[in-house]
């Protein structure tokens, strides 16, 4: 059914939204739209359009105050065509969105249930009211993309008062126009449904325009001049903020399509471009605030395929069963790099995870890195015709001795369309071919060809196994659930002061409650890089293998981290060492 309004400006606001659901089928009518609404129909030749809005948006402002100025304002027609959203209207309404319409035509009382609002501007830091006592969890989508964080990466950023309310509440870097999505969590450990609003008011302009995370895209070559556009890590991490327009160029033939992405960061289901495999895409970017150009480019990405390129000197470890096609055949194409093998000998902070699940081998490379590098210098070889050899250590187990494994690999590596490898990299913005640091991605692309291929690797491993295979020493593994924290400290601060390579891992994804807002991950493995002793309080210092995603307060985002000895032991279920 059509939905037929008379007010002009409230007309006008409605289709726009219904335009914004169209590119965006799960568009919900939240707190910051329904302010703009029933701002619409509370002018009147008293207060304009704008002072409505400022006056309703204030910081401070109930739910009661904000209902009963715009009941001030507002004529029968208006009245009228609000009860035509609430009935017919196409465009869906948040619970708490429905309630404040429902209360300003006189269907309901305002609900002091409803567990989480927004109200005012942000001049100040995010104010509204929840359960008493309630933790406010926050994620800052605008920032996020640049980060590894997942949609429900959430951070604490305050407490709700003993009478609901909280004020002031701020995330690191919060500024005009970001969208920021907020949840209330319970004492008894439950959680409110997120709510997402933009950040307005704050006396600044709206100079951040949408990040990109262009080595997130996939490219898939339908076979019928279309480009299937998707996102590599299934959704749970973002290509850009919500309500960005992404613009994709054909180099080839000039064709233009953009896209508005998702309330969850990624792309619509089923999106596509016109192009061919090989085709190269120009990326453009705008976060479609305050009308800001999406004239800046961002990236280029490559569609898979086209024409071959080198021929393997030896050939690859096949890669993991999700990047597979049907048919066995590869959904990323291979590069071949020939950069150094080392740029300043091996460092942890050359470790980066790629997309695949073998976060216990970068762990333990970074660790090893740390405090046995000439090992990892020692162990590989540049045989000065594009290929390299990397020499393990097996365990006779019937000696007890370790023997060599000599394995011989190529530079070629599976690339994302953006050209940077798909699995294990150097951390940094230098993917090139010609220029990346080399002996991380060849030291796994070498352990993913002994073990059989990059599916055999990828599903998860022991930090310690990675120990024994690169140093030929036995590595060993203590539960620190069952150990006290003074036999930790002492396990970890010895094998440390002996130069040994430490991880530890957390436990599995069953207790992945238990990790909220910590900044640490369930199910993952990370490097121990040292410890410190500060006002006798004992510190453990760990890194992330993504080279980035951390606790707050613990300086740039670059993975790594300091945690009490007390916290470490609450999070950490493994110690491996050699």
């Amino acid at each position: 059914m059509t939905v037929k309004l008379r007010d002009s400006r409230l007309k006008s606001l409605y289709t726009e939204l219904q335009t914004q659901k169209k590119a965006d089928p799960n568009l919900k009518i939240g707190d910051q739209q329904v302010l703009q609404l029933l701002a619409a129909v509370g002018d009147s030749s008293r207060s304009t359009f704008a002072n409505t809005l400022k006056q309703i948006s204030a910081p401070g402002v109930t739910r009661e105050q904000q209902v009963a100025f715009i009941q001030q304002g507002l004529t029968q027609t208006e009245k009228n065509d609000l009860v035509t959203i609430l009935d017919y209207g196409d465009v869906p309404l948040t619970p708490e969105a429905r309630n404040f319409i429902e209360a300003v035509v006189g269907r309901a009382a305002v609900n002091p249930g409803l567990p989480l609002t927004i109200v005012g501007d942000q001049l100040n830091g995010l104010s509204g009211f929840a359960k008493a006592g309630d933790t406010i969890e926050a994620i800052n989508l605008s920032t996020a993309p640049n980060s590894r964080l997942h949609l429900d990466d959430t951070m604490e950023i305050g407490k709700a008062d003993a009478t609901g309310r909280f004020t002031g509440l701020k995330l690191p870097d919060m500024q005009e126009g970001d969208i920021v999505r907020i949840r209330a969590r319970h004492a008894d450990g439950t959680a409110t449904d997120f709510i997402t609003v933009q950040i307005h008011g704050t006396g600044k302009p709206d100079t951040r325009n949408a990040q990109v995370r262009t080595e997130r895209i996939s490219l898939t070559d339908k076979g019928n001049g279309r480009i299937a556009v998707t996102n590599i890590e299934d959704g749970s991490r973002q290509i850009s903020e919500p309500g960005a327009q992404l613009t994709f160029i054909n180099t080839r033939t000039g064709a233009q399509t953009s896209v508005r992405i998702t309330d969850t960061g990624s792309f619509p289901p089923g999106f596509t471009v016109d192009g061919r495999a090989g085709d190269t895409f120009r990326i453009l970017a705008s976060d479609m605030h305050q009308g800001v150009s999406n004239s800046v480019e961002v990236g280029r990405i490559t569609v898979p395929g086209g024409t071959p390129g080198n021929v393997d000197l030896i050939p690859d470890p096949a890669m993991h069963k999700d990047q597979l096609n049907p048919d066995g055949t590869p959904q990323y194409q291979k590069k071949r790099f020939s950069g150094p093998l080392f740029k300043d000998g091996a460092s942890p902070t050359d470790v980066q995870q790629g997309y695949l699940g073998d976060c216990y081998f970068p762990s333990a490379m970074a660790a090893i890195a740390q405090n046995n590098p000439e090992a990892i210098e020692k162990a590989i070889k540049d045989n000065g015709d594009g290929t390299y050899t990397v020499t393990f250590k097996e365990r006779d187990w019937a000696t007890g001795r370790f023997r060599d494994v000599p394995i011989k690999v190529d530079g070629d590596l599976y690339v994302r369309p953006y050209g940077g490898p798909i699995y294990g990299a150097t951390l940094g913005y230098d993917k090139g071919e010609k220029t990346m640091e080399l002996w991380f991605p060849l030291f796994e692309k070498a352990y993913a060809q002994w073990k059989g291929s990059y599916d055999r690797i990828g599903n998860g491993g022991l930090s310690s196994d990675v120990f024994e295979a690169v140093l030929g020493k036995e590595g060993r593994d203590l539960s620190i659930k069952y150990s006290t924290p003074d036999r930790v400290w002492q396990t970890l601060k010895t094998a440390l002061d002996n130069k040994q390579p430490v991880s530890a891992g957390t436990y599995g994804e069953d207790h992945e409650a238990m990790y909220t807002n910590t900044g640490v991950y369930a199910d993952h493995s990370y490097s121990v890089l040292g410890y410190e002793e500060v006002n006798g309080q004992k510190r453990v210092i760990l890194r992330n293998p993504w080279g980035q995603s951390e606790p707050a307060g613990n300086g740039p985002d670059d993975g790594i981290f300091k945690l009490t000895l007390e916290q470490f032991c609450k999070l950490y279920q493994t110690l491996m060492y050699t």
